[in-house]
């Protein structure tokens, strides 16, 4: 996302076990010298996690079967100073939803089930939504079913609580909407794969965990991974998770889950190559599963989506590939494929300012080199000082620009510096490179302002971010009035999460209190407004008599959830006795 950093660790030699042995002549020193030059490039990317006192990552390169490299960066553990090695136990986050669907996969080809079932044939307790939500459609992120980890923040839910099975399945159970129409869309749900472990217990008469070390782990010989279904639960060698602050220094970050399919699948680089090898074996589940895993997925009007069961479908400089990547707390994961190429990288990391597909892409540029088309090019921002620019000139800047419908740049100004904040984010100081042109330090991107003469104002600007320019226009938001501030006031009820937010203004700001404290509204149009994560997009409901009854909450993967206002009698008034 735009201004966002969306992502991303350590320090011992040691090579893995390789996942399949293949009998290899003796190496000639200039493969040898090549190999170590290749080995030296990677440790690089590493760098800045390679030290004791930082989390880090642990990789490794794999090629025909085996280990060709593997390392670790930094620390598995601060407090004691424990570091990363290719036996250290990561949670994978998202590269868990792969197995989940091989698990599926697997019962699909047992003949216990089809991919085309609606999944209330095995989940009754879930909503009738008009239109059958199939096992395929799940699979794909095209069911319409809201994200459960959106759904929890909306109703009050942090991430260092404990969350169960039981807890996702209440919240899910109690939606009677749906994004969008099942097929209709791609739209990332970790709750279609909350739903499809469900679906394998039911059908198999086994937890998700018991089914998949039986079928899938044990007969891959992957003897140090499981699904983690009960937070707390010792895992020996396990990597603690660190996020790093504002003042640069990590802070241990805490993941609860007490909940499978999606996430909390613990492993190591070295059983991860003895499942990436299966991919080209066939050794378990057999090479039609592979192929079927490997399917992309289709919307109702044909058009095909980049994503199959667990992986992204898709390629890289000319190379066809198979990936995913998962981020949760501050672990940051990736397995990267070249299937053609027999050549796969896995990055598990432990540090939540580290990009593991990124940094995935990057070995795999090392690696293939030969092998790739030229990269595109994508034009950098260039090494400029900071100037100091006169306040007066700051002023033709100070307003709202669209991106496009419903996300907006705002500028303002803090005294002798602009601040910007998008649709959703917070607000991020800008220093000026010279008397048009403004960059944050959060993140590389730069804003640069048409040129005005005295005393007008900038009409137009454009976003330099990740090698794209992307024009801004200056738009006029009509500021709420304070009767109508006044009218949104009051407590709004969703039946769907159980919760009540309340909307107030203080201090001329419109504020809502939700069950983690308060969050002001910035105005984005007719009764329109954003504000920080878990709300995104809020929209009230207003008749023509200036009455709202009722507000719309978009946060990206949780569309048009509605509040509906209520009355609250205060405990002890005549009309609550």
């Amino acid at each position: 996302m735009l201004f966002r950093i969306v992502t991303a660790v350590f320090a011992a030699l040691y090579l893995s076990t390789p996942a399949v042995v293949v009998a290899q002549p003796a190496p000639s020193s200039s493969t040898i010298s090549s190999n170590v030059s290749m080995e030296r490039a990677v440790d690089q990317l590493f760098a800045q996690w390679a030290e004791p006192n930082s989390p880090g990552a642990v990789i490794a390169v794999l090629q025909d079967g085996k280990i060709i490299y593997s390392h670790g960066y930094g620390a598995a553990n601060l407090e004691y100073g424990v570091p990363n090695t290719p036996s250290t136990v990561f949670h994978l986050a998202s590269v868990s939803k792969q197995f989940t669907a091989f698990a599926i996969h697997l019962l699909a080809h047992d003949g216990k089930l089809s991919l085309d079932d609606d999944v209330r044939k095995y989940v009754p307790k879930l909503h009738d939504f008009g239109k059958p939500i199939t096992i395929r459609q799940l699979l794909h992120h095209t069911s319409g079913v809201r994200d459960q980890w959106n759904l929890l923040a909306l109703a009050g839910w942090r991430l260092d609580d404990e969350i169960t099975d039981d807890d996702i399945a209440h919240l899910l159970f109690r939606q009677t909407e749906l994004n969008f129409a099942p097929g209709d869309q791609f739209l990332y749900s970790n709750s279609g794969y909350t739903l499809l472990a469900m679906v394998v217990k039911q059908v198999s008469g086994k937890a998700l965990p018991e089914f998949a070390k039986e079928r899938i782990f044990e007969p891959l010989g992957m003897s140090h991974t499981h699904f983690q279904d009960k937070y707390g639960t010792i895992v020996k060698d396990r990597a603690y998770s660190y996020a790093r602050q504002p003042d640069g220094k990590y802070q241990y970050v805490a993941l609860t889950y007490s909940t499978v399919g999606p996430s909390s699948l613990f492993s190591t680089v070295g059983d991860l190559a003895r499942w990436d090898e299966n991919f080209y074996t066939g050794d378990v589940g057999g090479e039609m599963l592979l192929g079927d895993m490997q399917q992309k997925g289709k919307l109702n009007n044909g058009r095909d989506v980049n994503y199959a069961s667990g992986l992204s479908i898709g390629k890289y400089r000319g190379l066809r590939t198979v990936e995913h990547a998962g981020g949760d707390a501050a672990y940051r994961t990736n397995i990267l494929r070249f299937p053609d190429q027999h050549f796969s990288v896995v990055v598990l990391a432990n540090a939540g300012d580290l990009n593991p597909t990124a940094l995935s892409f990057g070995i795999a540029d090392i690696y293939l080199k030969q092998l790739l088309k030229p990269a595109p090019d994508k034009p950098a921002l260039d090494d400029k000082p900071e100037v100091t620019v006169d306040p007066k000139i700051l002023d033709a800047y100070v307003g709202d620009y669209e991106l496009r419908p419903g996300f907006i740049i705002s500028i303002s100004k803090d005294n002798d510096h602009l601040v910007a904040r998008a649709t959703g984010q917070p607000s991020f100081p800008m220093y000026a490179v010279s008397d048009t042109a403004f960059r944050l330090r959060v993140v590389v991107a730069e804003i640069v302002f048409d040129k005005v003469a005295q005393g007008g104002a900038a009409q137009s600007a454009v976003l330099h971010q990740n090698g794209a320019n992307l024009a801004l226009k200056r738009i006029t938001i009509s500021k709420p009035t304070a009767d109508r501030l006044k009218a949104y006031e009051g407590h709004y009820y969703s039946a769907e999460l159980g919760v009540i937010y309340n909307v107030f203004v203080r201090e001329d700001v419109l504020m809502v209190h939700t069950p983690r404290g308060d969050l002001g509204l910035q105005p984005d149009g007719v009764d329109a407004f954003s504000a920080r994560f878990p709300i995104g997009n809020l929209k009230f409901v207003c008749a023509d008599d200036n009455r709202c009854n009722a507000m719309l909450i978009d946060d990206g993967r949780v569309k048009q959830l509605r509040f509906d206002k209520t009355s609250l009698e205060p405990i002890g008034s005549k009309s609550s006795q």
